[in-house]
């Protein structure tokens, strides 16, 4: 039987035995006891709905969980076979899908409104074939920010809304006492290896190397907040910028900019049009070197490979925000139109516990 499911688990007072801070999870670590917090999310659907809502009058798993986090590709399968043995027994569990652990692995990028993020969601369900069923966080991370959830938490849920247990990482063991305690142990335990579940393709590094398309990043490069201008719009190819460390302590430095199709809606280049170009809007006080540029084409008549470029900016104190218009042509199996659309890029650390997957592990010291 087929089944991978992220879990938010609802149970025990006091934090799995492994439950030391882990990879993303924020300091102070996840939110292991006390009531549930009056948190927003969405149906695999789109509906709206509360999280106590969801979780009220069951015991309740809620596990975190998204197309770019190994770890919780490889241990997944500890849920669903926790799903097999504990939902018979009334356990509700639900994987919540949040911002990805590592942006651009696997070509994934940041969804930058719901309807982006289910389609993720849906990708996930499908790839890692999940019995349990999936629920979405928000866009502005209800979930993820609320329960302090790193990229493979867990917790357990009591009918009444109260944490009973929490691992900051997937405890497949950890689970299971928590549900025994809670329920009543299981006779005969369900072992992942009874589960019919999918080879999970091994992660590749993302590249990064200098050639005639992209640039070679050191790692300690922080991820910059960015906002599209009209995110509820579809933008084919999605931003992603980095700065150097002393470009946000002093203001000069360097800026990585990276223009990505977007798998979730099939993209691609198209080379037979005119490449793409970006144009970047400046205050006063503020230089950038180049302040606009052309990318090169790529080989044959489309591909979807990353447009990077570095820009030196030169100001007298960390900048605020820039702004930057893309132009491109958005093009998909279906369709291939010209587009402007613009971001608002902020000089400032984005706080999502993420990184760029195998070379970039980014800024210690998160929040």
């Amino acid at each position: 039987m087929k089944s991978r499911v992220l879990w938010i688990v609802i149970g025990s007072m006091a934090l799995s035995a492994g439950a030391q801070r882990s990879g993303s999870v924020p300091k102070g670590g996840v939110l292991g006891s006390g009531p549930l917090p009056d948190l927003n999310a969405y149906t695999a659907e789109g509906t709206p709905v509360k999280l106590r809502a969801l979780c009220k009058g069951k015991y309740t798993v809620l596990k975190a969980g998204c197309l770019t986090c190994p770890e919780f590709h490889r241990s997944y399968p500890g849920v669903e076979a926790a799903y097999a043995d504990y939902a018979p027994k009334g356990v509700q569990f639900f994987y919540f899908y949040k911002s990805l652990r590592h942006p651009e692995l696997n070509g994934y990028l940041q969804a930058q409104n719901l309807q982006e993020r289910l389609l993720q969601l849906e990708e996930a369900r499908h790839k890692l074939g999940t019995k349990a069923p999936w629920i979405a966080d928000t866009i502005d991370d209800s979930i993820r920010i609320g329960l302090r959830s790193g990229s493979n938490s867990i917790y357990l849920v009591s009918p009444d809304g109260t944490l009973i247990w929490a691992a900051p990482k997937m405890d497949a063991d950890g689970l299971r006492a928590a549900l025994a305690k809670a329920v009543g142990p299981v006779a005969k335990p369900t072992q992942t290896t009874d589960l019919e579940l999918p080879q999970v393709e091994k992660q590749s590094k993302a590249i990064n190397e200098d050639s005639q398309l992209g640039v070679a990043r050191p790692d300690g490069l922080s991820t910059l907040s960015i906002i599209p201008a009209k995110p509820e719009e579809t933008y084919y190819v999605k931003l992603r910028a980095e700065a150097t460390p002393e470009l946000l302590k002093t203001g000069t430095g360097r800026l990585f900019l990276g223009f990505y199709p977007d798998p979730i809606h099939g993209a691609h280049w198209n080379n037979l049009a005119p490449p793409m170009k970006y144009e970047l809007g400046l205050p006063k006080g503020v230089e950038a070197t180049p302040a606009s540029a052309t990318a090169k084409k790529g080989e044959g008549d489309s591909d979807t490979l990353p447009r990077q470029f570095w820009v030196d900016i030169k100001a007298d104190k960390t900048p605020g925000d820039i702004g930057l218009e893309l132009h491109y042509f958005g093009c998909t199996p279906d369709l291939c139109m010209a587009l402007t659309q613009e971001y608002t890029i902020r000089f400032k650390a984005e706080d999502r516990g993420s990184n760029t997957y195998g070379f970039n592990r980014g800024q210690k010291g998160r929040k």
